[in-house]
């Protein structure tokens, strides 16, 4: 096992280093010069140069390639050219708010996915099944910023329930309240998803011979269902609840801007506009470690949930 996840973080360091080429290459190729964006209505020639000089924008790619790279793995944050900060600093105070509302979106699409998957799977072929169903495909179907302006209109113009915005705490009565409507946004279209697949696998370990001895010795539905059918099932529905985190990195750049929830993906969204090369790459990086993190974890999570899968993994 120590070899497998030693031969993983190799890979994740490979995969992180050919994000940061293809990020600063795409940002290096993209039109707009970021001096003239930050001077506004001020531009003019010297000044521009003089930025661009103090940026190091004159320097030959190799040169801003390594000078960036070692920024970054050195944990020496540059400063952004829009907001004149230390990127790193502009990191850490929105990451919190990122995290928390994908933690909360995810939740909101387990605790909808999961038991709406083993139901439909129990219920085959019923009319809850079909309702089911139909509801995650519609689910499936809706964009996440057309639903997110939707629940604007309904819960915060119309019924005043829930708050929008930046909280000032996010452990708080206001954090949870404003985090409420993006985090259902968020977590529809995931528990679609999640409710499908969950579906599928319970309808496959369903009609496994080992259920039918189970029922057969007398166990309870519930038992067999619970204790017997749904762990056997959970392999693909953990594989694709933590593949959902790039999901939820894209979602939430588009949900951020529309609930004016100040974190990353506003951060993101609004740098790429000044293109802000700091922050462009940095946060991208962030984003993709993040990716490769949760993989690394799911991966792990499969010895934990059927020790089949240690062994077999040991073995090779």
């Amino acid at each position: 096992m120590r070899e497998y996840v030693l031969k993983k973080i190799g890979l994740m360091f490979v995969v992180l280093i050919g994000v940061y080429t293809i990020v600063f290459l795409l940002c290096i190729a993209a039109p707009g010069d970021p001096a003239r964006l930050a001077m506004g209505r001020a531009d003019n020639p010297e000044a521009r140069a003089i930025l661009r000089e103090k940026w190091g924008l004159n320097e030959p790619l190799y040169v801003q390639y390594y000078t960036t790279l070692k920024s970054l793995v050195t944990l020496d944050f540059p400063r952004s050219f829009r907001y004149r900060e230390d990127v790193g600093d502009l990191v850490a105070a929105r990451l919190p708010r990122t995290i928390f509302l994908g933690v909360i979106a995810i939740g909101v699409s387990v605790l909808i996915a999961v038991p709406a998957g083993v139901v439909s799977a129990y219920k085959h072929n019923s009319i809850i099944d079909n309702i089911t169903m139909v509801a995650s495909q519609i689910g499936v179907a809706t964009p996440n910023f057309w639903l997110g302006l939707m629940l604007i209109v309904v819960f915060y113009t119309k019924l005043g329930w829930f708050e929008i915005g930046a909280p000032d705490a996010l452990l708080s009565l206001e954090g949870f309240s404003k985090v409420t409507l993006p985090a259902i946004t968020l977590g529809t279209g995931m528990a679609a998803v999640t409710a499908r697949l969950t579906r599928s696998s319970m309808l496959g370990v369903i009609r496994e011979e080992y259920i039918m001895t189970a029922r057969a010795k007398g166990l309870t539905e519930k038992v067999v269902i619970l204790k017997h059918a749904f762990r056997n099932a959970l392999l693909p529905v953990v594989t694709v609840v933590g593949l959902q985190f790039p999901l939820i990195v894209g979602g939430a750049v588009l949900t951020e801007v529309v609930f004016g929830w100040h974190g990353l993906g506003q951060l993101y969204i609004s740098s790429i506009a000044a293109r802000d090369y700091p922050v462009i790459v940095t946060t991208t990086l962030l984003f993709a470690f993040g990716v490769v993190l949760i993989n690394l974890i799911v991966d792990l999570l499969y010895s934990v949930i059927d020790p089949r899968v240690k062994y077999e993994r040991v073995s090779t």
